[in-house]
């Protein structure tokens, strides 16, 4: 068995607009059948509980947990400003709070590792609102299927190769953060790695608003910790491939 994990958090500031988060929270949330913990502020605990309420076929944890209760923010409560000062795309929507649960998802999938309510070694974190095409939700019903998951490794898409080896990273897309996958050893291990990761790009004045970035940083020096998944044979958008190739 997996368990899949995610979070939700209103924020006043994001990349996309309620309605169209809606949509697609509820193309994830109301079609998989799977293991599902979600980390989530107590003020929208009531509307994901509707709708996972309504989906008979999943077993789901809410762990409460406020925006100021993240280990991102009492381990660095003075960066946002900054942080949204440096943002070398601020017109796409997002700001601090978009930081914030970006660069937390490894302390979620660690504290859900630690929890482990289903008895699962294998986790996967699924962004809430990344089910946009309807050519994803057939791929629902099997997903993920634990065989398709590399034990050793972290499964991650990769949209683009690199040309340069390089500590830092800005602005460019090579993975794709939404999903991605491993044995709870392996995802603790990067997490491990992510953060002093994080702590290094902190220590010399560099973004951190992009999850990927940092992810990329980390694949440079430990390749060994990565299965790069190309979407090859794509019938979806490569961003979630994931979705597809941890399927039957």
């Amino acid at each position: 068995m997996t368990t899949i994990v995610s979070c939700y958090y209103k924020l006043d500031q994001s990349k996309h607009t309620q309605e169209e988060y809606d949509t697609w929270i509820h193309n994830l949330l109301s079609n998989i059948r799977a293991n599902l913990i979600v980390f989530t502020c107590e003020k929208d605990k009531p509307y994901l509980k509707t709708i996972l309420d309504s989906n008979l076929e999943l077993q789901y944890t809410i762990i409460v947990k406020e925006l100021s209760d993240l280990e991102i923010n009492k381990h660095y409560p003075d960066i946002w400003d900054n942080q949204e000062t440096i943002d070398p795309n601020k017109k796409c929507g997002r700001g601090r709070g978009c930081y914030m649960l970006w660069n937390s998802k490894f302390h979620f999938l660690k504290e859900a590792i630690e929890e482990n309510p289903y008895q699962t070694d294998y986790f996967v974190w699924n962004d809430i609102g990344n089910v946009r095409d309807s050519r994803i939700i057939p791929f629902l019903k099997s997903y993920p299927n634990k065989d398709k998951i590399t034990e050793d490794k972290l499964d991650i898409v990769l949209l683009n190769g690199f040309r340069n080896k390089q500590d830092f990273f800005c602005d460019e897309v090579h993975f794709s953060g939404s999903m991605f996958g491993g044995h709870k050893n392996t995802i603790l291990t990067v997490c491990d790695f992510y953060y002093k990761c994080f702590h290094f790009y902190i220590e010399n004045d560099r973004f951190i608003g992009c999850d990927q970035q940092i992810i990329s940083s980390i694949f440079i020096k430990h390749m060994n910790l990565f299965n790069p998944v190309i979407p090859k044979e794509c019938n979806v958008d490569p961003w979630f491939f994931l979705y597809q190739y941890y399927c039957n």
